[in-house]
């Protein structure tokens, strides 16, 4: 009796719960300089997937979840545990690890599409993604050692590595130049360069080590594609390497601390146009910019729930736009942020007026 009770009591809850109008999301103003400082980076978005039209069960669903029979993979609505994350055409990508999918979610409408969750290209553990030049989109997967390629409608065109090739691949860039892909193979430590259109392994770079072009256990990769450096996390090391396009080492940077400049978990790395490197730190949860000579020069986020926090923090991408997504792992969300370029604030001069005049309250 007792039991029967507790199920309709909770049964009652979640029909309200799930029949309550959806109240409007206010986005806060979050600036990073604010004023009367210059403005730097601006808070967009919060994203953490949603129901899909053909997942959308209503009560059905509900009930559906609380009995457990959940469909699993990207049956799922929200997303659990997001890594590597992406912008392409108006639509935010995040690598979920906690459900084996590609969440593809339109920064417009909210509506979520899969990748990766069809018996042809199902994902099995993956990590990172990037975009080539036709707008094919690359996934790592580190339990299958293959990085696998998907066209527009998200069919599988295109499958590299195997278990001759990887041990366990990671973080992924792509040089659309030169139309080359950079894959970090983190229990290798190593990385390896390949010609996308060919397949051809061109070069591997590193071994276990500390020193100049030696890696312990390296994360992520990004591209600068104003030059083609190949910017390389590594963790272990508790610094960041940077490589030209061919694999010769240029420098390093940081150290393990807890000051600004130094790293204790570092994780996701980004590039704007300009060159800025960014990389999150799982320990701070933070996001530290520095240039390419290795100077910092801004770090935005801290701990917490809130936008513009985070929660073990991991991938970081910026599109050609200067717009930046971090995928915030432990809250299960992925968090869009703009960065104010010379190039943005000349074709949005009206927007960056009103983030100049931006005061937070106190």
């Amino acid at each position: 009796m007792k039991k029967t009770f507790l199920f309709l009591t909770i049964f009652i809850m979640l029909f309200f719960t799930a029949c309550s109008p959806k109240v409007a999301e206010v986005k806060p103003n979050i600036v990073f300089l604010s004023y009367p400082d210059e403005p730097k980076i601006v808070y967009l978005d919060t994203y953490k997937g949603g129901v899909t039209a053909e997942d959308d069960k209503g009560l059905g669903g509900v009930i559906d979840v609380f009995l457990g029979e959940e469909s699993g993979g990207a049956g799922v609505s929200n997303i659990i545990k997001p890594y590597g994350v992406g912008l392409l055409n108006g639509k935010v990508y995040a690598v979920d690890t906690g459900s084996d999918a590609v969440f593809i979610m339109d920064e417009k409408t909210r509506e979520v599409e899969f990748l990766g969750n069809k018996a042809r290209g199902r994902l099995v553990g993956p990590v990172a993604l990037a975009f080539d030049s036709n707008n094919t989109v690359y996934v790592s997967d580190a339990k299958q050692k293959v990085i696998q390629g998907y066209d527009k409608d998200g069919k599988l065109k295109y499958v590299l590595g195997g278990r001759l090739v990887f041990t366990y691949p990671t973080g992924i860039a792509i040089n659309k130049k030169l139309n080359r892909l950079y894959v970090v193979d983190t229990k290798q430590h190593h990385f390896k360069a390949f010609d996308l259109k060919t397949k051809e392994h061109l070069f591997t770079v590193g071994k276990r080590g500390k020193g100049d072009a030696e890696f312990n256990f390296p994360t992520n990769v990004a591209v600068d594609q104003r030059n083609g450096n190949v910017v390389i996390v590594d963790t272990q090391n508790f610094r960041v390497q940077i490589f030209d396009k061919d694999g010769n080492f240029i420098r390093r940077f940081g150290k393990i601390g807890d000051k600004p400049g130094m790293f204790a978990r570092p994780k996701g790395v980004g590039i704007d146009t300009e060159g800025h490197i960014y990389v999150s730190d799982a320990a701070f949860n933070n996001v530290q910019i520095f240039n390419d000579q290795g100077q910092l020069l801004l770090y935005f986020g801290s701990a917490g729930y809130t936008p513009a926090t985070f929660r073990l923090i991991a991938g970081v991408y910026i599109d050609e736009n200067d717009k930046i997504v971090i995928a915030d792992g432990f809250s299960g969300r992925v968090q869009t942020f703009q960065y104010l370029s010379q190039k943005w604030k000349q074709e949005h001069p009206k927007e960056y007026e009103k983030f100049k005049e931006f005061q937070p309250e106190m």
